[in-house]
């Protein structure tokens, strides 16, 4: 069984909210041939990012021995995720999320190919992509990683009720 803390659990959290960035304001940019923030925050994080790899982890690491249900647990987790964002995003932000179906009314969940695709990235996340980064975080003293935790923390609330879509303007009006 796999077990962490609630603190580390947090640093998974905070570490995979940047990483999302990264990828995802890599490959829109590239997409677009210019730079392009797809965070909403002013801090360069997307917490839909962090959320769905420890939510992925939490479901997956426990059957981490049976890739069918490493499958299975990533692809209704992830069902169960994209169905809570997809009513939040459109009833806070009147917007559906990018591979969502417009044309059915209320309609939360991604396409059924997509989940499919998610079943597989919780078996890429569970057997490659964490190990490293778990071993990291464990490698931090837990103090350290309480103070990362608290200060990154103090810093998210602000940056969720002044968002910023300019690209890369976080780091202009970041001051200390």
């Amino acid at each position: 069984m796999y077990t962490y803390t609630w603190y580390q659990w947090l640093a998974f959290f905070y570490v995979y909210c940047f990483l999302g960035w990264i990828f995802e304001s890599t490959y829109v940019s590239l997409k677009q041939k210019r730079l392009v923030n797809r965070g909403f925050l002013r801090l360069p994080m997307l917490p839909l990012y962090g959320s769905g790899a420890v939510m992925m982890l939490w479901v997956s690491l426990p059957v981490r021995d049976s890739l069918p249900l490493v499958y299975i647990s990533g692809f209704i987790a992830a069902t169960a995720l994209e169905y809570v964002t997809g009513a939040v995003m459109e009833r806070l932000f009147k917007v559906l999320l990018g591979l969502q179906q417009p044309a059915v009314p209320a309609a939360r969940l991604y396409l059924p190919e997509f989940l499919d695709r998610m079943g597989f990235l919780t078996i890429l996340m569970t057997d490659v992509i964490h190990d490293p980064i778990a071993r990291t975080v464990l490698a931090v003293p837990p103090v350290i990683l309480l103070i990362c935790d608290f200060v990154i923390s103090v810093l998210l609330p602000p940056m969720l009720t002044n968002p910023s879509r300019q690209p890369w303007l976080w780091v202009i009006r970041w001051k200390l």
